[in-house]
């Protein structure tokens, strides 16, 4: 999500500076909140990664970060041991947006560590953009997810509607964020929260490496 110039007029320049908002905070939310570690459960089973393409159409847009899983020593994941954490940006055509971000090590109590990364995710949010959740977070089950939890909410920015998703099972914690721009490219479209949960299925089971012995 990269700023872009426009002669249109002042409400699409508007529209793109939210848009680069968005991914700001986002890129703070989950890739900065899922870093922390407290104390671990079971060895790790899986490291999160963050392949070129994800979920059949979305491409990387630039490098995937890796980190030590420190960054801010003074918040944790309940129940996590980070090992490392990781964040990108993807994007599927010029409308479609993603972002992915999370953290791998040990995971005590998944349920415990998504509700903490959705409401850290919401505040950031809040914060950064003067996002304003939309309902209360749902917890999905859509095919192909055997993670242990996967929660998502919908977020409003300004004329713009983000889909957020987080799961959770013994080794790592992830969240996606999703925006669909209009034709105009003006807003965006509106979120359809089982959908974004059926493309966090699809991201967590292409960004999952199992760890070899």
């Amino acid at each position: 999500m990269t700023q872009m110039q426009d002669d249109g007029g002042r409400g699409r320049g508007r529209t793109v500076t939210v848009i680069v908002g968005v991914a700001v905070a986002v890129a703070v939310a989950i890739g900065g909140v899922l870093l922390f570690g407290l104390f671990g459960g079971d060895d790790t089973t899986y490291r999160l990664t963050t392949p070129k393409s994800l979920a059949g159409e979305y491409q990387r847009d630039g490098k995937g970060t890796k980190g030590d899983g420190k960054a801010f020593g003074d918040k944790k994941v309940p129940g996590m041991t980070s090992h490392a954490d990781v964040n990108a940006k993807y994007k599927s055509g010029t409308s479609k947006k993603l972002q992915l971000g999370g953290a791998y090590g040990k995971v005590a109590d998944p349920a415990k560590a998504v509700d903490w990364v959705v409401a850290q995710t919401a505040k950031s949010l809040k914060t950064a953009t003067g996002a304003k959740a939309k309902g209360k977070p749902k917890v999905y089950a859509p095919t192909g997810f055997d993670g242990d939890v996967l929660k998502c909410q919908e977020f409003e920015i300004s004329d713009m509607s983000l889909g957020m998703c987080s799961w959770a099972d013994a080794s790592t914690v992830g969240t996606i964020s999703v925006m669909e721009l209009s034709s105009d490219g003006t807003s965006s479209k509106p979120v359809k929260l089982s959908k974004t949960a059926e493309v966090a299925a699809e991201v967590r089971e292409d960004a999952l490496v199992a760890e070899k012995d």
